[in-house]
C-alpha cells in the first residue's frame, strides 16, 4: 500500500484500503505453502522407502527366476534320462517280444510302440529379426533354408542347419506377404499387392514380377510344373516357364477368399467359405466338394488316408480320403485353426495344428488324440512348415519358433 499519513489518518485510511484484506490471506497462504512442504518431505520419504522396497523385490524376483531356471535344468536332465532308460525298457520289451512272437504276436503288437520319448516336441530355438507378424514359411530342405514372409514386407532367409541366423532379407513386396512357395530352385512369393515375386534361390535375387490378381494373393502352391495362386473368388493356374509365369486357366465357382490351397499327388484341394473342392491336377476340372461346419476353411493338410480342415470357429475336420465321409472332429483349440501340418513315418502319422489361440497341438493319427500341446508363443500362430522331423511355427509374435 502506498498510503503515507499521520495516526488519525491512518485510521481512516484503514476502512477504505483494499490491500488490509489481503492481510490474512497472505498469512494463510503462507501456513498453507509450509504445511505443503512439510507433506512434500513427508511423500518423499515415502517414495525413497518404496523404492528400496522394489529393488530389493526385484532382486527377490531374480533369486527366484534363477531358482526356477535351475529346477527346470534338472527337470530336463531328469527327463532326457527318462527317455533313455525308456529306450533300454523297450529294447528289452522288443527281445522277450520276440522271443514269445510265435505265442502271442497278435497281443504284443498292440503294445509296442505305443510310447515313444522321441515324439515329445521341444521347443529349441526362435528366429527373431521379423519387424512384423509372420503369416507364412516354406522349407528348402536342399540347402536346409528356412523362409519366412511377414507384415514387414519382407521374406527372411534363414540357416536352420549351422548358424541358425538371418541369411538375408528379400525386399521387393509392397504389401504384407502372405504366402510363399518352392518349385526346384525358385522362390515364389505372394502378397497383398496382388502381385508374385519370383526369387532365384541360388543367389537370393529377385528375377521377376507377376501383377497375379486383383486381390491380395492369400495363397500359393505348386505341382506338376504348374503354380496355383489363390485370392478372392479365384484360383489361377500358371504353366512355370524358367523365370517366366503364363497363365493357362483360371479356376472359378468360388464363393469366398481361397484361405486354404493344397496339391497332393494328382489333385489340388483348395478351402473357401465353407467348402473344400477337390480338383483334379491333369485336367483342372472339380471333380468332389466336400461341405464343412463350424466356419470358414482356414487351412487343410492331406496325408495318406484323410483330408483335414481347420476352421474359423477352432474345430479340424477329418475326412476318409478314398470315401470322402467325414470321420472325425478334433475339439481342443480355443481359437480360428490358421495352419496345419503333416510328419508322416512308416509306423504313424502325425498332424500339427497352429491356432490363434497362440498353442500348437500333436495329433496321433492312429487313434485322432491330441498328444501334446505346445505354448511358447506370445501371439497367435499362424503359418507351418515341416522338414527333417523338426516343425517350424510362425506367429503374430513376429518371431518363427524351432
Amino acid at each position: 500500500c502506498a498510503f503515507i499519513g499521520n495516526q488519525d489518518t491512518y485510521e481512516t485510511h484503514l476502512e477504505t484500503c483494499k490491500f488490509e484484506g489481503l492481510k490474512e490471506f497472505l498469512q494463510q497462504t503462507d501456513d498453507r505453502f509450509h504445511e505443503m512442504q512439510v507433506a512434500m518431505a513427508q511423500k518423499d520419504q515415502e517414495i525413497a522407502f518404496l523404492r528400496s522396497m522394489l529393488g530389493k523385490l526385484s532382486e527377490k524376483i531374480d533369486q527366484l527366476e534363477k531358482n526356477l531356471e535351475l529346477k527346470f535344468d534338472v527337470l530336463d536332465e531328469n527327463q532326457s534320462k527318462l527317455s533313455e532308460d525308456l529306450m533300454e525298457f523297450r529294447r528289452d520289451a522288443s527281445m522277450l517280444n520276440d522271443e514269445l512272437s510265435h505265442i502271442n504276436a497278435r497281443l504284443n503288437m498292440g503294445i509296442l510302440g505305443s510310447y515313444d520319448p522321441q515324439q515329445i516336441f521341444k521347443c529349441k530355438g526362435t528366429f527373431v529379426g521379423h519387424q512384423g507378424p509372420v503369416w507364412c514359411l516354406c522349407v528348402y530342405s536342399i540347402g536346409d533354408l528356412l523362409f519366412s514372409g511377414s507384415s514387414d514386407k519382407t521374406i527372411k532367409v534363414w540357416d536352420t542347419c549351422t548358424t541358425y541366423k538371418c541369411q538375408k532379407t528379400l525386399e521387393g513386396h509392397d504389401g504384407i506377404v502372405l504366402a510363399l512357395c518352392i518349385q526346384g530352385n525358385k522362390l515364389y512369393s505372394g502378397s497383398a499387392d496382388c502381385t508374385i515375386i519370383v526369387w532365384d534361390i541360388q543367389n537370393l535375387q529377385k528375377v521377376n514380377t507377376i501383377r497375379a490378381h486383383d486381390n491380395p494373393v492369400c495363397t500359393l502352391v505348386s505341382s506338376h510344373n504348374m503354380l496355383f495362386s489363390g485370392s478372392l473368388k479365384a484360383i489361377k493356374v500358371w504353366d512355370i516357364v524358367g523365370t517366366e509365369l503364363k497363365l493357362k486357366k483360371e479356376l472359378t465357382g468360388l464363393n469366398h477368399w481361397v484361405r486354404a490351397l493344397v496339391a497332393s499327388q494328382n489333385y489340388l484341394y483348395s478351402g473357401s467359405y465353407q467348402t473344400i473342392k477337390i480338383w483334379d491336377i491333369r485336367n483342372l476340372e472339380c471333380v468332389h466338394v466336400l461341405q464343412t461346419s463350424g466356419g470358414s476353411v482356414y487351412s487343410i493338410a492331406v496325408t495318406n488316408h484323410h483330408i483335414v480342415c481347420g476352421t474359423y470357429e477352432n474345430l479340424i475336420h477329418v475326412w476318409d480320403i478314398e470315401t470322402k465321409e467325414q470321420v472325425r472332429t478334433l475339439t481342443g483349440h480355443v481359437g480360428t485353426v490358421y495352419a496345419l501340418a503333416v510328419i508322416s513315418t512308416p509306423d504313424q502319422t502325425k498332424v500339427f495344428s497352429a491356432s490363434y489361440d497362440r498353442s500348437l497341438r500333436v495329433w496321433s493319427m492312429d487313434n485322432m488324440i491330441c498328444t501334446q500341446t505346445l505354448l511358447r508363443h506370445q501371439g497367435s500362430v499362424t503359418a507351418l512348415a515341416v522338414s527333417r522331423g523338426r516343425l517350424f511355427s510362425g506367429a503374430v509374435d513376429s518371431t518363427v519358433k524351432v
